[in-house]
This record gives C-alpha cells, structure tokens and sequence, in this order.
C-alpha cells in the first residue's frame, strides 16, 4: 500500500509543472501580445523568447504522456529523447 501511495504522489509531482506553467503563461499571455504587437522588426532576443517561452509545451507533454500513458520501452525512449531535446533548447535559449 505504502508503494502505490508513493507511485501516486510521484505522478502528482511530475504533473505538477504543468500546471504552475499553465498558470503563468495565462497570467502574462496580456502583456506578450502587447509587446510583440508594439514591436516593429524581429531580434535575436525576441527568437530566444519564443523558444524559451514556447518550448516547455514539448516537455510538458512529453512528461504528462510518460507519466499516464502506457507503458512501452519504445514510448518511454522516445519520450525522454523528446523531453531530452526540448529541454536542451529551453536551457539554450534561456542562457544565450
């Protein structure tokens, strides 16, 4: 009992992020759209953002699917390989 507890605790906290992340993005979507309307011409900064901002979608759902999805050798490959390469990007983009 005591691991099927621990199992689902372990699966709150890997769904978690997804929620903190949703919540921010609706929190600030307002002021992106108002930047990015008010800007004139694309710079590398305003590229990084995108990235930044846009890239955790493929992690999250890649997290959210090796958590509750079935579970195959394959699946979880190529969703950590997923997860692998989305992150890379977001640190990437976030460090310069």
């Amino acid at each position: 009992m005591v691991l099927l507890h621990t199992q689902q605790t372990v699966k709150y906290l890997r769904v978690a992020p997804a929620a903190v992340w949703t919540l921010d993005y609706f929190l600030t979507l307002e002021h992106e759209v108002r930047l990015f309307s008010s800007m004139g011409c694309w710079s590398i900064a305003a590229v990084m953002f995108i990235i930044t901002r846009y890239a955790p979608i493929a992690w999250i759902v890649s997290e959210i699917y090796v958590t509750l999805g079935p579970q195959s050798v394959e699946m979880c490959l190529t969703s950590y390989r997923a997860s692998g390469a989305s992150l890379f990007l977001i640190m990437l983009a976030a460090e310069g």
